[in-house]
């Protein structure tokens, strides 16, 4: 009787928590698709409607404006190199560093300790520019990498799956001769592709999002991100003048939607990721999941 019970509750609780989700899809959702639908008006439609599920009249107008104008590709290639270069070479490091780690030798608890301290304690802006600065890294592309090749928490994260690794693989490698590097290589990073995606993908999203070192560190217009161009672009009070696209026929662009098309450039490139890391994702974090 009871479990009856329970089965006739479950298509309603189902039916309920779909319509939550749901929801809150569409709540997350609906802003993306709005910047989306109104950087393809043209200013006429965008000035008299602005919220609408779809354009009336689409129009690239303001998209051909960024392309006219090139400036938003060079903070693009800047922010995509230090995406692919600093991704790399930060998911290489904390998996190196979380494999050694995971391994028991002598003070490992104080190593650990000291690591885990970086969390909570930070020396600030100041001493940060100076330290910067006696390294030569001001002005330089390197600052973008350089400070960031190892993020203390995924570090956490992929240790504790480490040393889930089953020990018998590590072992008969030994026996066959390889050393710590080759196993790490040949037999550790295949396995644990998984948890790599899914740490890269974090990655991949915080490097993309470079924007407060741009601000503080780099004075060189080339080096600048495109978050930061971004920032500026959205904030500046310069408006672009209304033309009318004589030789297509298209209506003019305003400044309104010109931003908004930038913004779309801009979230498009670090959307397309997902869906070829989705897969990953959940086993990922399932297996650097933390045990009590």
């Amino acid at each position: 009787m009871t479990n009856t019970i329970r089965d006739r509750k479950h298509p309603i609780g189902d039916t309920l928590n779909a319509a939550i989700m749901i929801l809150l899809c569409v709540i997350m959702l609906y802003p993306f698709w709005q910047t989306v639908v109104a950087s393809f008006m043209s200013d006429s439609e965008y000035l008299t409607s602005r919220f609408k599920v779809l354009v009336t009249a689409p129009t690239l107008a303001s998209y051909k404006q960024i392309f006219a104008d090139g400036t938003i590709f060079i903070h693009l290639r800047v922010t995509f190199l230090i995406t692919v270069i600093g991704t790399a070479v930060a998911l290489f490091m904390t998996a190196y560093s979380a494999y050694g780690l995971s391994k028991p030798f002598k003070g490992s608890k104080v190593v650990m300790f000291l690591i885990v301290m970086t969390m909570f304690m930070h020396a600030g802006l100041i001493p940060d520019y100076m330290n910067y600065k006696e390294l030569g890294l001001i002005n330089h592309f390197a600052v973008y990498i350089i400070p960031y090749m190892i993020n203390t928490f995924y570090l956490i994260i992929m240790r504790s799956t480490f040393m889930e690794f089953p020990k018998e693989l590590e072992e008969a490698a030994r026996i066959d001769g390889c050393n710590d590097f080759r196993i790490f290589f040949t037999i550790v990073l295949p396995l644990s592709k998984p948890i790599l995606a899914a740490i890269g993908l974090f990655f991949m999203v915080g490097f993309w999002n470079t924007y407060m070192q741009s601000v503080f560190f780099i004075t060189d217009n080339e080096l600048k991100t495109v978050q930061e161009y971004l920032q500026k672009m959205i904030n500046s009070t310069q408006d672009l003048e209304s033309v009318m696209l004589a030789e297509s026929g298209e209506e003019g662009f305003s400044t309104e939607t010109v931003r908004l098309a930038n913004i779309v450039m801009v979230l498009l490139p670090i959307i397309s990721v997902y869906p070829f890391l989705q897969k990953y994702f959940v086993s990922g974090i399932m297996m650097g999941s933390l045990k009590g």
